[in-house]
């Protein structure tokens, strides 16, 4: 079974370093888009192109909304876990408010989180 890892890159660091070992301990075929290598198009479709190839994303969604790509209105996090809801076994797991985080991130909107 192949997993999609779905994160914002700076937040959740610990956890999305020890993530794709938990997912291979249990025989699957962690994706993340560090690994991907050099792609002829931009990181959006380069995403959602390995979503579609997976049968499952885990979702670790901590304080920031991610990047906003220029001709969209929400974050390539938000567009991955979109995309991946429609057909997917989707897995979240939500960092709470009260984890202690750098002052300088940012929050997420309490809308973001209404998907």
């Amino acid at each position: 079974m192949r997993v999609f890892l779905s994160s914002t890159y700076e937040d959740p660091v610990d956890y999305r370093m020890k993530a794709p070992s938990a997912i291979e301990r249990l025989g699957q075929q962690g994706i993340r888009m560090e690994v991907f290598g050099a792609r002829p198009f931009q990181a959006t479709a380069a995403c959602l192109s390995e979503i579609d190839e997976c049968d499952a994303m885990v979702g670790i969604y901590a304080h920031r909304y991610g990047f906003i790509p220029a001709g969209s209105n929400i974050s390539i996090l938000e567009q991955e876990f979109d995309h991946a809801i429609r057909n997917k076994t989707v897995l979240c797991f939500i960092i709470g408010d009260n984890y202690p985080w750098l002052p300088t991130t940012s929050k997420v909107s309490p809308a973001a989180l209404e998907w």
